[in-house]
């Protein structure tokens, strides 16, 4: 009905751009697709928190017959330059099925909040569609079990061309964050980088900052409180991040000027909030 009903107020043609905010179902998804496959002239879409009906949990026929209604749909959007997606668990094992059906090159692909396979990865480090993007968009994608190099032939394709990387909460640790650094390093348009709430040690921060040092057109960096700052507890020590976070601003300062630049701890469980290193220390309100 809500496909129908979009329909009738605008013209599917006319419309640029289409954000879905509310948690639809996959049934609701499914029976606006043929209205969606209708905006040839759409050129971003939103698409947040898409779950299963309970009804259906059992029930794999439906769902596939759904996934395929969705899917299908995308080889229609000729236009599209900027796709989100959050939280959208079809994705798992038919990333593939989505982006090749997309006909134009990608200027933003943000997919968070998703559980992705290895194939899922494989294939977009190969994928015809991204190879100019400029924006990308991979937080609380979880890397830990997949094939580290994946992440760093992703970016191999996008040194050229990427602006903003967005790796937040997704459990890089060193050995995976080591993988990144020589294509990282090649990275030359990147203006924003964010990886908090990843686990990195000071050593891996270190090389992390030496390796982006040179590049000049980053504004705003966005880092992990190094490991070392937490207690067996894990509370923030606010000596000890002090003493680490400005060693770490050291470190980047030696070789050139940050133009904004914050460490940030994880989330504090008394109060909710974070302690953030910047030129100095602003602790979450259990310190001050």
């Amino acid at each position: 009905l809500l496909g129908f009903s979009l329909l009738e107020v605008f013209e599917p043609s006319s419309i640029q751009e289409l954000e879905v905010n509310e948690c639809w179902d996959l049934g609701t998804l499914a029976m606006i697709a043929s209205c969606l496959g209708q905006m040839t002239n759409l050129q971003k879409l939103v698409i947040n928190e898409i779950c299963t009906p309970l009804k259906w949990l059992g029930n794999q026929e439906m769902k596939e017959w759904c996934f395929t209604e969705i899917i299908s749909q995308f080889s229609q959007l000729n236009m599209l330059q900027h796709l989100y997606l959050n939280d959208v668990f079809f994705l798992n094992e038919r990333l593939d099925q989505v982006l090749r059906c997309l006909k134009n090159p990608l200027e933003t692909l943000a997919i968070t909040n998703c559980m992705l396979s290895e194939s899922d990865m494989s294939y977009l480090s190969q994928c015809p569609s991204i190879h100019q993007l400029k924006h990308l968009d991979l937080s609380g994608v979880t890397f830990l079990n997949l094939s580290h190099s994946l992440l760093g032939r992703l970016l191999e394709r996008l040194t050229a061309t990427l602006q903003t990387l967005e790796l937040k909460g997704c459990m890089l640790m060193d050995l995976q964050i080591s993988v990144l650094l020589p294509a990282l390093s090649q990275c030359s348009q990147l203006t924003e980088v964010n990886f908090m709430k990843n686990f990195l040690s000071v050593c891996s921060l270190k090389k992390l900052l030496q390796h982006i040092a040179n590049l000049t057109h980053l504004t705003r960096e966005m880092y992990p409180a190094p490991s070392e700052v937490y207690d067996d507890n894990g509370d923030v020590m606010p000596d000890r991040s002090a003493q680490h976070c400005s060693e770490l601003m050291e470190t980047l300062c030696a070789i050139r000027e940050p133009k904004e630049i914050y460490f940030v701890s994880k989330r504090c469980l008394d109060c909710l909030g974070f302690c953030v290193y910047n030129l100095e220390a602003t602790l979450c309100s259990c310190w001050q």
